[in-house]
């Protein structure tokens, strides 16, 4: 009889030297030459690489999408996404075709645009795209967060990280291309519904016009031309459209970038007022122009410091200069990076001789460089390509800002550093001058919102956000607007016809109708932020 005892640790150590299992897995692993699903994807990816001429893209056979978002579920699992972050989404498309009524699913990640507006937009080359695949990948190194590439590409595909301050988004899985592995969303779809192609470049452009979208109403293809190509048995109708098409929700205010814009506007228009005053009345007291200059050069820096709250990386914005070449962002970097010393400058000179030569040249030059400065804040908006950012609607709206609060903020000074009785003249004109502008500008808002719509049906989007969840902020910037764009300067007219108008009341004026403008023209800042709406691919995120 074996007087061996058995125990449970015995057990578990034989176990332990049992490797069969993983031995056998690895055995198999090691026996596979090629990718274990490659049998699944082969037949998804191009026999040979892109020639001359030729690039990547993403080929999409929609009849054999079933919206599984097996696709999605890949590529945020094998990019490692952070919660709530996505570059591929699904969408649905419906209307009504020949043979009745028709729906249908739409996948869509970046589309690796033969002239990609998120390159061309960036103001510190976070991107490039591959002269021997065509592939666009974002260096996320380099991105200091500013955003501005998701407005530049119609299709918004680059997506902000908020954990790092940066922007992402798909670049084809360039690393599995490489080795002759296709991406997560191909090799994950169930139906192969995707797969990469290789198109010929001159022919995709020239069968590019403004009418071509990739399917109904998405951006015009012409924009950016998009490589992808969506194919299905059936065309979709021309009328058909994204279910969520009809949930426009309004976007992000960006509040960093309003204070930037009101503020920098503020202080140019101020300078150039401070400068016309200086050349017309040189009655005027000397303090009247050191107060104006120091004070539009304040608002100057104060606003270049707002922008910076802007940035996912804020430690790198010295980097913002680098894409000055092709992006208006740099450009306006640059431009207010050369106003506010200018500005330092003509406040210094003005303040030791104001009426002096140095002073009158630094004032004109400074004021010139501001307006150039504010003409580049408004192209960064009008090259995106959105409707409700238009050079006709954006130019005028920032040249309506710098007039109102630059003229408002001259009147609070010809107030405080001068009588009322002395400073009568200027004050009327500089009163005046509010009054037309506020009118103007309020007439222009109304006229936006008249009942009979725009005609353009995506800037018909906008006119119903600001008439419907945007309504409150739209009538509130409206009375705003009134008390202090056209009350106060109204008011303060009428108390000059008195032979001695009360000093201190209308400095008080003054000051309140500084606030309400001001904060009036924050207000209509905002709103321009959040109503943007534009033509989108079904699906996407808001």
């Amino acid at each position: 009889m074996s007087t061996d005892l058995r125990t449970p640790i015995d057990d578990y150590l034989e176990r332990q030297r049992d490797l069969s299992a993983v031995e056998r897995f690895s055995a198999h692993h090691d026996r596979e030459t090629a990718p274990l699903q490659e049998r699944w994807y082969r037949e998804l990816l191009p026999a040979s690489p892109p020639g001359p001429g030729q690039q990547y893209r993403f080929e999409v056979d929609m009849d054999r999408c079933t919206s599984c978002k097996s696709c999605v579920s890949a590529c945020h699992s094998l990019n490692g996404l952070d919660a709530g972050e996505s570059w591929r989404s699904v969408g649905v498309v419906v209307g009504i075709g020949w043979s009745g009524p028709t729906q249908q699913t739409v996948t869509t990640a970046c589309h690796h645009c033969v002239d990609p507006a998120c390159l061309a937009g960036c103001p510190v080359d976070a991107y490039e795209k591959d002269p021997f695949t065509g592939i666009v990948t974002h260096l996320d190194d380099q991105c200091i967060g500013c955003s501005y590439c998701t407005w530049t590409c119609p299709y918004e595909v680059p997506r902000f990280n908020e954990r790092l301050g940066i922007v992402r988004k798909c670049d084809m899985c360039s690393d599995r291309l490489a080795v002759g592995e296709a991406p997560a969303c191909v090799q994950a779809c169930p139906t192969g519904a995707i797969a990469i192609g290789v198109v010929d470049v001159a022919e995709l452009v020239a069968g590019t016009d403004a009418s071509s979208t990739l399917v109904p109403g998405a951006p015009s293809s012409a924009l950016t031309v998009p490589t992808t190509r969506y194919h299905r048995a059936d065309a979709l109708p021309d009328t058909a459209t994204a279910t969520d098409d009809w949930s426009e929700s309004p976007a992000h205010a960006h509040l960093p970038l309003v204070v930037m814009l009101v503020l920098t506007q503020l202080s140019v228009g101020t300078f150039a007022a401070v400068a016309a005053l200086a050349a017309w009345a040189p009655s005027l007291p000397d303090g009247v122009l050191r107060t104006g200059a120091v004070a539009a050069a304040g608002a100057g820096l104060l606003a270049i410091g707002a922008s910076v709250g802007h940035l996912g990386r804020p430690l790198q914005a010295w980097r913002a200069v680098l894409g000055i070449g092709h992006s208006w962002l740099s450009r306006e970097i640059a431009a207010f990076g050369l106003f506010a010393p200018a500005a330092v400058a003509a406040a210094g000179a003005c303040l030791v001789e104001p009426r002096g030569a140095l002073a009158h040249v630094l004032g004109a030059g400074v004021s010139l460089a501001g307006l150039g400065a504010v003409g580049c804040s408004a192209m960064i908006y009008a090259v995106t390509g959105r409707r409700a950012w238009r050079l006709d609607r954006t130019a005028p709206a920032f040249a309506a800002t710098t007039v109102l609060c630059g003229l408002s903020t001259a009147m609070v000074v010809l107030l405080a550093a001068a009588d009322p009785v002395v400073a009568a003249g200027p004050v009327r004109v500089v009163a005046a001058g509010v009054a037309a502008t506020a009118a103007l500008v309020l007439g222009a808002e109304a006229r936006l919102l008249r009942a009979a719509g725009t005609g353009d049906p995506v800037l018909d989007r906008t006119v119903r956000l600001l008439r419907g969840p945007l309504a409150p902020a739209v009538r509130g910037r409206a009375a705003l607007l009134a008390a202090g764009g056209l009350g106060v300067p109204l008011l303060l007219l009428a108390l000059l016809v008195e032979p001695h108008p009360p000093a201190a009341a209308m400095r008080a004026l003054a000051v309140v109708g500084l606030v309400l403008v001001v904060r009036a023209e924050v207000a209509g800042r905002s709103l321009f932020f959040r109503s943007m709406t534009s033509p989108r691919m079904p699906g996407i995120p808001r």
